[in-house]
């Protein structure tokens, strides 16, 4: 039989077009395909996509952090809720108690126990977590002298935390305390505090659950 030469030219060029496409295939995204004829693959056994739950964590380095419908953390993001706080300092006195939300965008809130609301008694920071279980918290409060009036000192605290387990967490704060250049000013002079408090954070997870602290009920 013969075999017309004209026909091989156009059959190596549809061949070695083939060959191509499957290495390219193979090389650019990590698939081979697959020896079997398409009329015996079986599409029904690959699994279906899926939606994920997730929040964007923004930053230089920013990420999605995956979470459950129900809202539970499947990564390293315990700190996230709210929590009842105590700051103590090396002698005892208890700086500050109360209320604390650590929310998943990275900002906080807290709710301070020791300040009169006339004074501000809530006041907001940032978080990022710097490893595992471990976060870093900048917390800048604006409080008000007892007249409400007037601004008080300017009050930088920094809290080091990690979680023991899921529910309580301890670490260490720095209280820092500046003058204000003028009571119309957001700026301070000097420019160093005029005191630093260090001390002890202890804190326990507040749930739907939990009680008024001391009660029985």
């Amino acid at each position: 039989m013969k075999i017309s030469m004209r026909t091989l030219p156009a059959a190596l060029v549809m061949s070695v077009a083939g060959f191509s496409l499957a290495h390219s295939a193979q090389a650019g995204c990590g698939f081979e395909p697959s020896l079997l004829k398409p009329s015996v693959w079986s599409p029904t056994t690959q699994p279906a996509p899926t939606l994920q739950s997730a929040v964007y964590r923004p930053g230089t380095a920013g990420q999605f952090l995956q979470v459950s419908d129900d809202g539970d953390w499947h990564g390293d993001a315990g700190i996230v809720g709210m929590w009842r706080f105590t700051l103590v300092a090396p002698n005892g006195a208890v700086v500050d108690d109360g209320y604390a939300q650590w929310h998943s965008d990275g900002t906080e809130i807290q709710n301070s126990g020791v300040h009169a609301p006339i004074t501000s008694n809530f006041c907001l920071g940032v978080w990022k977590q710097t490893g595992p279980r471990t976060y870093q918290l900048n917390h800048l409060p604006l409080a008000w002298d007892p007249s409400g009036q007037n601004p008080a000192n300017a009050i930088q605290l920094t809290e080091t935390v990690k979680l023991i387990d899921e529910n309580h967490l301890s670490g260490k704060f720095t209280l820092k305390v500046y003058v204000w250049t003028s009571t119309d000013s957001l700026e301070v002079s000097p420019t160093t505090p005029v005191a630093t408090i260090t001390g002890t954070i202890t804190a326990t997870r507040v749930t739907v659950h939990s009680t008024v602290p001391g009660s029985t009920e």
